[in-house]
């Protein structure tokens, strides 16, 4: 089984969360955000090219969660997909990156992990976890590549 890979961004909020209805009466939510650029120069230094802004849309669970838990300066991770928009009546065309899961960036942000239960009942109820079975679950692999690897050339 291959792993579930999505498109993700990583970003600040730039301006307050704006809930707005669809044409169909839907709830969404739309946030201007903004990302910090850097260049890394062939010393390892980094070189600051600015900020860009662009706009993320949600919807469904994510616009409550995100209009109660986002402010202005926040900084998030967001995974989800790119949506484009061919030229219109008006002649333009863009892009917006649709969330469809969004979290603070723990990088820039201390928090406090609740882990009670969201709800309670016999379909919700997890199976008793203990430390060594989740241990022995997962056994990383080594993140250094072995010594005999051969150099690559760009």
């Amino acid at each position: 089984m291959s792993i579930n890979a999505r498109p993700s961004i990583r970003g600040f909020i730039a301006k307050e969360p704006r809930e707005l209805e669809t044409q169909d009466g839907a709830p969404y939510v739309k946030v201007r955000f903004g990302q910090e650029r850097k260049h890394r120069e062939e010393d390892g230094s980094f070189t600051e090219l600015g900020k860009t802004y662009d706009t993320f849309v949600a919807y469904d669970d994510n616009v409550q969660r995100i209009m109660d838990n986002y402010v202005p300066g926040d900084r998030f991770i967001a995974q989800g997909y790119l949506r484009k928009f061919p030229k219109g009546d008006t002649g333009m065309e863009g892009e917006v990156f649709v969330v469809t899961g969004i979290g603070h960036d723990t990088a820039y942000t201390r928090y406090d992990v609740d882990r009670s239960a969201r709800r309670t009942g016999p379909e919700q109820t997890a199976p008793a976890r203990t430390v060594e079975r989740d241990a022995a679950a997962f056994d990383p692999p080594d993140r250094r590549p072995p010594s005999t690897a051969p150099a690559i050339s760009m």
